[in-house]
């Protein structure tokens, strides 16, 4: 039963891909079918992972639900499916994020087919990641889940940032296939990730090996010198479900470090571990600054996505056996703030066109946008109303304690974040700002979004209050 549930979640979304590529068009900009089978599908999904909870045993952190499925090539390849509590809780908050994002362009003025669509493939290659409990699995999942990520961005016709993004992830899927090809010699056959621990990688070699795995996922994550790519990609795309996508991609790079990280990178790998974790907190403090300055909101919410992974990153680096679940938990509420954040910010500079781009006091005027533009900046910069709150001080009281001087800085950093956000927030609520030219009558967020915004305020508070409120 658990078996087909899990599978029956991965693939849901593809039967969805299908069926939105051959909906009917309703017009070039516009496509309803798709928009509801989209929907649909996502929404039949949460239903199946809140389930697939309520079977789980959640006292433990061993992988759970697996199913295993041969595949007759040569060397043997198992296909092996399975998830514990990090990976639905990560999973749920995609299909979340996702949800929000297709329903934040049903006003854009895009292909939103051809997006929606890419968007489905895009949620399936992020389901089988998380629950791919072997290499070969983890390898495929790995390399698909930027290639409709990299349709999405070509769409916006900025064919030069599309193929930066294209370079950038491809190299980085191509050192992970260099990698495990070599440890696929090992065994001939396929090989689940918990027992990598288990090969002894001596000399050059398992430097080369590890060091291949390792850069393979600092390629995801926005953390010097791989965050060019990411930053280019993310602030010119042009509507905020590419933007959302987008936002999401780096969780490969942070979960394929929880899967492999703890008991597997060799002492030479971990040695270099301070040296991340200042470049980490070092660009965390640039990104800082630069959105203190800046006057985009975009921006602003990007710098801030930009930050939090590098917390997570740091996280990461400390003892994942601890705060596996924390980050967990911290991921879940991040996904439903930044993409709630995104829909609405996306909204607003769309409107501001009405009146000459200017944002200042725009939120005066849309009083839908302005409740859940504050309820989630709150949550946002920390207060304690969500699951961001806690699990976000228990990581940082870890890093503190592993290192002194980059739980500071870090500590330093989101306290930049904080301010810039509700630098964002004065500047939209500013009513001297406010410049309404002529007849362009300003349009708030529709019932839909709205919905959906206060739909996250409630989870998050529901979270803060007990994580997993929804099985217990």
């Amino acid at each position: 039963m658990l078996q087909n549930l899990l599978l029956i979640i991965i693939f849901l979304p593809l039967l969805g891909c299908l069926f939105v590529s051959i909906s009917k068009d309703e017009s070039p900009s516009k496509s309803d079918n798709a928009a509801l089978v989209a929907l649909w599908s996502i929404v039949f999904n949460i239903f199946l992972i809140l389930m697939l909870f309520s079977y789980l045993d959640l006292n433990t952190d061993s992988v759970q639900a697996v199913s295993n499925h041969m595949w007759q090539i040569s060397p043997k390849t198992n296909v092996i499916f399975g998830v514990d509590v990090l990976s639905l809780m990560l999973m749920l908050g995609i299909h979340f994020a996702i949800l929000i994002g297709i329903l934040s362009i049903k006003n854009e003025p895009t292909n939103q087919k051809s997006l929606i669509c890419f968007a489905l493939l895009f949620l399936f290659s992020c389901s089988g990641l998380l629950s791919a409990v072997d290499l070969f699995t983890f390898l495929a999942f790995f390399v698909l889940m930027f290639i409709p990520l990299f349709m999405q961005i070509g769409l916006g016709k900025n064919s030069r940032i599309a193929g930066r993004f294209f370079m950038y992830n491809g190299l980085g899927a191509m050192m992970l296939l260099l990698s495990v090809t070599a440890l696929y010699n090992y065994r001939h056959t396929s090989l689940p990730i918990n027992e990598i621990a288990d090969i002894h990688l001596n000399g050059e070699r398992g430097i080369w090996i590890w060091s291949g795995i390792f850069i393979a996922f600092m390629f995801r994550i926005p953390v010097w010198p791989f965050h060019y790519w990411i930053s280019s990609a993310t602030i010119t795309v042009r509507n905020p479900l590419t933007f959302i996508c987008t936002n999401i991609l780096p969780i490969s790079g942070l979960f394929g470090f929880i899967r492999f990280w703890p008991a597997s990178i060799p002492e030479q790998i971990s040695s270099l571990t301070p040296v991340f974790a200042i470049l980490c907190v070092v660009t965390m403090l640039y990104s800082a600054f630069r959105a203190y300055s800046s006057v985009s909101i975009r921006e602003k919410l990007f710098s801030y996505n930009f930050i939090y992974y590098l917390l997570y990153l740091l996280g990461v680096f400390s003892p994942t056996d601890i705060l596996q679940r924390n980050l967990a938990y911290s991921l879940f509420a991040f996904l439903l703030v930044t993409s709630a954040l995104a829909m609405i910010t996306f909204h607003l500079e769309r409107e501001s066109l009405k009146s000459g781009g200017a944002l200042g006091g725009i939120l005066c005027v849309l009083p839908k946008a302005s409740l859940a533009y504050v309820l989630l900046i709150l949550a946002a910069v920390g207060f304690p109303v969500s699951g961001l709150f806690w699990n976000n001080f228990i990581i940082l009281s870890q890093i503190l304690m592993s290192n002194i001087f980059i739980g500071t800085v870090a500590v330093l950093t989101i306290l930049l974040a904080a301010i810039f956000l509700l630098q964002s927030l004065y500047i939209l609520k500013d009513k001297s700002c406010l410049f309404l030219s002529g007849n362009n009558k300003l349009s708030d967020i529709d019932v839909f979004q709205f919905g959906a915004s206060l739909m996250v305020a409630v989870i998050l508070f529901l979270s803060f209050i007990k994580p997993l409120w929804f099985v217990y």
